[in-house]
């Protein structure tokens, strides 16, 4: 088992002896005494005891303190070790006694914290020195411990030995600069989860320890949601960061009175953070639209902001791919294979206008060459591709660029793709396209004397002036017999099967 240390100080006073009371959640205990470091070991039992003491305390005024201290263990059969620190008066001695005392705790220990007879600044360098070890040395602070001698009940002085002096236990002063370290993390980079784990350990000691018929129940919720947010984040998921952000927002709101009665350090930015996550949820993700690849832009921007480099210049090449889809005003943004196929064609676009081959002009689709802005997106899409490989390579060429040079030209990004998204015209995409499955509109086999009825249903789903897909499988003279009804119906009309990928068979409204 996990050894308890307690770490404590003495000081040069002479306080009278009280009863000092501690109530542990069951009953109250109460130890009689003249110094609290004695009421710590009776009331928790530490198995080691270590006493941070200055010279003066050890051989000065406080030397009384320290023999009657060391007595009482000794009595008891337990054994003080002594941290010789020095007197705190310069800033050096600050760092000295914070080396000394961080040396003394082992990985992983738990610790009592007793600060009730520190003297001067000791007390601010305990607190430090709990919250360092609680990070790095992964030491599970218990209790940071103050017997109230002033705060004793009745008041008086002097006082008697049955006058009870409470106990204060200010471990919450820790657990604020880690609410605070968790602010500052998710507001300055992004990153949610030290907030999401804080919620979450309050969440569980509050029902396991409840403070009578109070009980939280959104805070795990929320945690929760935290938690899935940032790793969306980090791992360049901008589908899920919309989805989720789109959650998290009435949770926010359902959980802002327990955030003022349990996490009150969050409660006072979730007003900020409900800002900048607004602009990120999106209802629907997975459909596109101009609307979502504004939502996507504003994640870029975001990331920008949060200094997530990496991650926006990813997002920013994936959201040229998907803006292409939204141009082309057709095809399945989200399928790999037509995704690459896309990512060929922006190569090839760079080729013909950024290095000028004549030669790739065939590799451009005609949809493509015919847009007034195509040499902007090839432009944008070799800027991007450099900054992406030169990133995902980490470097490791010879026309590499430098971090800053890199920082800097990803700041231009927003810009680019705004100019991009103000040139659509299109709002979303399979807004005026129809799939038709012919193998839907018979049952068995086809028949020749039921093609009027064929011909007339197609018309039925195709509607009127929108891109049709014929897929499905059918006779090659049912194709064909509907493929000329939807003449003057149909837009656009192509052919789509696995073996051929798509086809255009006729097209009214050339780009």
């Amino acid at each position: 088992e996990t050894m308890t240390t307690l770490l404590t100080f003495l000081g040069t006073g002479s306080n009278r002896t009280v009863t000092y009371c501690w109530w542990d959640g069951t009953q109250e205990k109460q130890c009689q005494t003249h110094l609290f470091p004695i009421a710590a070991c009776e009331f928790f039992q530490p198995q080691r005891i270590l006493l941070a003491a200055t010279q003066e305390v050890l051989e000065g005024r406080g030397k009384p303190n320290y023999e009657a201290f060391q007595k009482t263990l000794s009595q008891q059969g337990k054994t003080l070790e002594l941290i010789h620190i020095p007197d705190g008066k310069f800033p050096d001695d600050l760092w000295t006694i914070f080396d000394q005392i961080t040396e003394s705790i082992q990985l992983q220990e738990k610790l009592l914290l007793d600060v009730t007879h520190a003297f001067r600044s000791l007390p601010m360098l305990a607190l430090a020195v709990a919250a360092y070890l609680r990070r790095t040395k992964d030491v599970c602070v218990e209790r940071i411990l103050y017997g109230a001698y002033e705060a004793r009940q009745p008041f008086r002085d002097p006082p008697e030995p049955q006058d009870q002096a409470p106990v204060f236990d200010l471990t919450s002063i820790l657990d604020l600069l880690d609410w605070l370290g968790g602010a500052e993390a998710l507001l300055k980079r992004g990153d949610a989860r030290v907030l999401a784990e804080r919620m979450e350990q309050t969440h569980r000691q509050l029902w396991k320890q409840p403070q009578g018929d109070e009980r939280p129940y959104h805070l795990q919720r929320v945690a929760n949601r935290l938690s899935q947010w940032t790793q969306a984040l980090y791992l360049v998921r901008p589908l899920d960061v919309m989805e989720i952000a789109q959650q998290l927002l009435p949770e926010l709101q359902n959980a802002q009175q327990e955030f003022q009665r349990w996490a009150k350090p969050f409660a006072v930015i979730v007003e900020q953070v409900q800002q900048e996550i607004q602009p990120l949820a999106y209802e629907r993700p997975k459909d596109l639209s101009k609307q979502q690849l504004r939502c996507q832009l504003a994640l870029i921007n975001y990331c920008l902001q949060k200094g997530l480099v990496v991650q926006a210049i990813t997002l920013a090449r994936e959201w040229v791919v998907s803006w292409m889809f939204l141009v082309q005003e057709e095809g399945n943004w989200l399928n790999s294979d037509e995704r690459e196929n896309m990512e060929k064609a922006l190569g090839a676009s760079v080729e013909l206008w950024c290095k000028k081959d004549k030669s790739k002009e065939a590799d451009v689709p005609l949809w493509l060459r015919t847009k007034p802005y195509a040499c902007q997106i090839a432009k944008v899409w070799n800027a991007l591709r450099e900054l992406r490989n030169d990133v995902a390579h980490g470097g490791m060429r010879k026309d590499r660029s430098d971090a800053k040079t890199i920082s800097k030209r990803a700041q231009q990004i927003p810009e680019w793709l705004q100019a991009l998204l103000e040139g659509t015209s299109l709002e979303k995409l399979g807004t005026d396209q129809v799939v038709i499955d012919l193998g839907t509109l018979y049952e068995g086999t086809a028949k020749l004397e039921a093609l009027p009825d064929y011909i007339a249903r197609a018309k039925e789903l195709a509607g009127q002036g929108k891109d049709v897909i014929l897929t499905g499988q059918a006779p090659i003279w049912m194709y064909l017999a509907i493929a000329h009804g939807l003449h003057g119906v149909a837009r656009r009309l192509c052919y789509d099967s696995p073996v051929t990928g798509r086809v255009l068979i006729f097209d009214h409204c050339p780009a």
